[in-house]
């Protein structure tokens, strides 16, 4: 797999080398890049999608250093700089989400975001009710998430990965949407949603920001949804 040294190790990255504007994808915790293989399969062939696996998820690297989320935002960066990419639209799922808005609050590369349960802030996940973390996936496909969250967890020094941890409960994008000026998707499963889930997600009014609900789905939407979740990424390169 191509790869990107860095100063704290390497960098597992894929890119399409498709036309247009390129579509970023950033997974989630404990995920990694192959998590977005059904979306980018439903996407034209023609688009070009880059996709990276965080530090020490996947085949990238594990840091031997304290990072925080703020470094994996710069992380995105530099594989921009590398691919000499300018502009680019964000999809971020769950962490992913998160990285998307803090890149965002550090530069104005990003022409839009693609917010797939991008927390504003780690406590929003008390906006839904019940059990719908993992929808309506079944056992198997449950069991390899977990297995593969389990996995990755247990690559880090486990002091390295509460420094992390940390940085992403501290974390809160408000500002970063409330002064947003590109277009933003705020995308949820609207399974476990009540009457006070959008007000509980805490979303600022701004009219660049939309909201989609997928119905019938939970946490893991690129797994859940790729149909739906390519069909919103497609929108959101038109939309530039």
């Amino acid at each position: 797999m191509p790869s990107l040294a860095l100063n704290w190790g390497t960098l597992a990255v894929e890119d399409s080398q498709g036309r247009g504007m390129p579509l970023v994808f950033l997974h989630g915790s404990g995920c990694d890049l192959a998590d977005w293989d059904p979306v980018i399969a439903a996407l034209p062939a023609s688009q070009r999608t880059i996709r990276m696996d965080f530090r020490g998820h996947g085949q990238s690297s594990v840091p031997k250093a304290v990072f925080t989320i703020t470094d994996l935002a710069d992380d995105v960066l530099a594989l921009a700089d590398h691919l000499r990419i300018p502009r680019f639209v964000l999809v971020g799922h769950s962490l992913g989400g998160m990285v998307a808005m803090e890149l965002a609050r550090r530069s104005g590369r990003a022409a839009g975001l693609v917010l797939l349960e991008g927390w504003t802030k780690l406590t929003c996940t008390r906006a839904f009710t019940g059990d719908r973390f993992f929808g309506q996936l079944d056992p198997k496909t449950i069991a390899d998430i977990q297995q593969k969250s389990q996995t990755t967890r247990q690559r880090f020094d486990p002091r390295l990965w509460t420094g992390f941890w940390q940085s992403v409960e501290a974390f809160n994008g408000y500002s970063v949407l409330q002064k947003a000026r590109v277009p933003i998707w705020e995308v949820y499963g609207d399974l476990g949603r009540t009457a006070d889930t959008q007000r509980l997600l805490e979303v600022p009014e701004n009219p660049r920001i939309g909201w989609v609900w997928l119905a019938g789905a939970g946490h893991y939407l690129p797994t859940e949804k790729p149909q739906a979740v390519a069909e919103i990424c497609g929108q959101a390169v038109a939309a530039m």
